[in-house]
């Protein structure tokens, strides 16, 4: 697996190679080459090697881009007899592996997981500097041997940036599970962060990045405190916008009914975090399969997502999970109304465990069939001289 990115960083691309690697390694050899981070992370205890590189940072963003790939993880790598490399990203670490996969002639997937035309545009504001960003993502997905999305509507944003070639969707699963002690992990996340009783809490897990809708969180919540004191919202995460997100809160005169919790790296502890809340407003429309709404689902709760988004794409309105246009008068109607009848929201989130999470050891056969599929096209390609011309 290559990275971009890799803990202690927690982004839902992170979590997704993980659990990849963690579950691959029970059934064959895997592994993840990934930059240093900012931070130091202990790899040792992630059930799999991890080969970190050199890494270039860049100021106000929270990511690092792989240098050349060092000789001696390319010698590690040959010495493992390597049958298929996963990139997970089309930027440094994605032209490693394309490279590097060519040398050794073994295939390379892809996996197609965010908006960059969006992200540039965010960081650019020039449309100019978005559409080359878009052709240099479709020349690298055309460089691979297969390409996969996380869901239909991942696919169709690929596909908008021109790319025209064949797409597996291959969705994402979850490793959060029902707890043997909920009563003792929602005390424990209540103490800890004095989380609200007796109100309806609203939850929002996630990078903190104005591109999640993080705006129209905190103007829907305006709203209904306008109207009710019935209301309070948690908000667990780190990232660039935090502080100015804090920021925005204050202004609108929310700081007192909502709490910050900041990023949470122990599982346990976020399960409790989730235990403690009664829907999961994510009305994300930058993200493309959210493994949050998975994890959400997994504690029983269901979730309020934007009409038409990538992310709804599991939800059946009103059976497992609520949409609203991305309107925060529109996200207030929504809320007040799964609220108004007792116990509605509890019953759609126990349809919602039931129907949305796939556990990852239930997910990773289909990934092992898929990639022996691969590796067997690349195998006769090479062996009958009929292989594709690369472009990179």
């Amino acid at each position: 697996m290559f990275i971009d990115t890799y803990f202690p960083v927690i982004d839902g691309v992170v979590q997704t190679v993980h659990n990849y690697a963690l579950n691959m390694n029970k059934r064959s050899y895997s592994c993840v080459v990934c930059p240093k981070g900012k931070e130091e992370y202990d790899d040792s205890q992630l059930g799999y090697d991890v080969f970190r590189e050199v890494s270039v940072s860049f100021p106000k963003v929270e990511y690092s881009l792989a240098a050349p790939l060092d000789p001696n993880i390319l010698k590690a790598l040959k010495s493992r007899n390597c049958n298929i490399f996963h990139a997970h990203s089309p930027f440094n670490s994605g032209i490693q592996a394309s490279l590097l996969a060519r040398y050794l002639e073994i295939p390379v997937v892809a996996t197609f997981h965010s908006k960059y035309w969006s992200d540039a545009y965010q960081y650019t504001r020039s449309t100019l500097a978005a559409d080359l960003m878009a052709k240099w993502v479709v020349t690298f997905y055309n460089s691979c041997d297969a390409v996969w999305a996380c869901s239909e509507g991942t696919a169709e944003t690929l596909r908008s940036y021109g790319y025209q070639g064949d797409i597996t969707i291959m969705t994402n699963g979850t490793n959060f599970k029902a707890p043997e002690n909920p009563d003792e992990l929602r005390e424990r996340a209540q103490k800890q962060f004095d989380l609200p009783q007796g109100k309806h809490t609203l939850l929002f897990v996630g990078h903190q990045i104005w591109q999640k809708n993080l705006k129209l969180v905190l103007d829907t919540f305006r709203l209904l405190c306008d109207e009710s004191d019935d209301y309070r919202l948690v908000i667990v995460g780190k990232g660039i916008a935090e502080q100015e997100v804090k920021d925005y809160a204050a202004s609108l005169g929310l700081s007192d009914r909502i709490v910050f919790t900041g990023g949470i790296s122990d599982r346990g502890l976020l399960s409790g975090v989730f235990l403690n809340a009664d829907l999961f407003f994510f009305p994300s429309v930058y993200d493309n399969t959210p493994l949050v709404v998975r994890e959400a689902a997994a504690m029983a709760i269901p979730s309020l997502l934007t009409k038409g988004s990538n992310a709804a794409e599991s939800v059946d309105p009103g059976v497992n999970g609520f949409v609203a246009e991305e309107k925060a008068e529109a996200m207030r109607d929504e809320i007040r109304r799964v609220f108004a009848e007792p116990g509605y929201v509890k019953a759609i989130g126990r349809k919602a465990k039931e129907t949305i999470p796939i556990p990852w050891e239930d997910l990773i056969p289909r990934v092992y069939d898929q990639y022996a599929q691969i590796i067997d096209r690349k195998q006769f390609e090479i062996k009958t001289g009929k292989r594709r011309i690369l472009p990179l």
